[in-house]
């Protein structure tokens, strides 16, 4: 009980970032106080400074920065896009396609050294990125061209939503199912895919409507082994409540085993 409660807790917290309301930001008001101490001073300080730069005053008040931690190094986003970047940069790879990942995370990281295709199904406005071509389509009804055309297929913590019309994507109860076996069909014969998935440590699968499903530690290890039976996985990773990332050689079952709390794991895996 004690761990579902937590679970909804962590849920209903990001449910009220997802629609813009950010409950730290509140917390925040605390710095107020400190706020206007420090504009007295800087008001008081004025008046025997000399500023060849002469600029209006405009006040501006951000009252949490003064809290918060320099970087959003534990961040589950942030440690998912360097592991899987780090991994991704040390292969030999020519062709590349993302479906859904972060684009000023993971995406950025690979673009700055080679090139990536992007499939989404949300328009993009993509400043100048060489290395970086942007298709516009929808995982459940892909472009036939990208049939079997990249050594390379990654998907990060994106395939959750698919179906949900969480993104404006069209209503699927199977969406996750459908989207894994068309990510999987853009992978040329002997080629990678990458994907990581939301997981906590519960009994059953949870499907959050519409936001996302979440995956039981206990059951998605077997649960890829049968949606991907042309592919044997290569090399996983997993962030818990610990916030450590642990690795090893081949799927994900022990380290699965061993988790705690809520976080996700990624899966490389070869096809056959």
């Amino acid at each position: 009980m004690r761990k579902m409660l937590n679970l909804l807790a962590r849920t209903a917290y990001q449910s009220l970032e997802d629609i813009g309301i950010q409950p730290l930001k509140l917390i925040g008001l605390r710095g107020l106080p400190a706020f206007l101490r420090d504009l007295a001073t800087f008001l008081w300080l004025s008046k025997s400074v000399q500023d060849v730069t002469s600029p209006s005053l405009q006040l501006a008040p951000i009252f949490s920065d003064r809290y918060s931690a320099a970087g959003a190094s534990h961040s589950l986003y942030f440690l998912q896009d360097i592991i899987f970047s780090s991994h991704i940069l040390s292969l030999p790879i020519r062709s590349h396609l993302d479906v859904g990942s972060r684009i000023d995370g993971f995406v950025a990281q690979i673009a700055c050294s080679r090139p990536i295709d992007v499939l989404d199904i949300r328009p993009a406005q993509l400043a100048y990125t060489p290395n970086l071509r942007f298709i516009q389509g929808d995982i459940l009804s892909p472009p036939s061209c990208l049939s079997q055309q990249y050594e390379l297929v990654s998907s990060l913590h994106a395939l959750e939503h698919v179906g949900l019309g969480r993104y404006g994507d069209p209503i699927a109860p199977d969406g996750f199912e459908m989207a894994l076996a068309n990510l999987s069909s853009f992978v040329a014969p002997g080629g990678d895919l990458m994907i990581s998935l939301p997981v906590a440590e519960m009994k059953y699968n949870l499907l959050q409507f519409n936001s996302q499903r979440l995956f039981s530690h206990s059951r998605l290890a077997d649960l890829l082994g049968l949606l991907l039976p042309s592919f044997r996985p290569v090399w996983s990773f997993i962030v818990d409540d610990a916030r450590a990332p642990r690795e090893c050689a081949g799927g994900p079952a022990q380290l699965l085993h061993d988790f705690q709390g809520f976080g996700l794991c990624g899966v490389h895996l070869c096809r056959n």
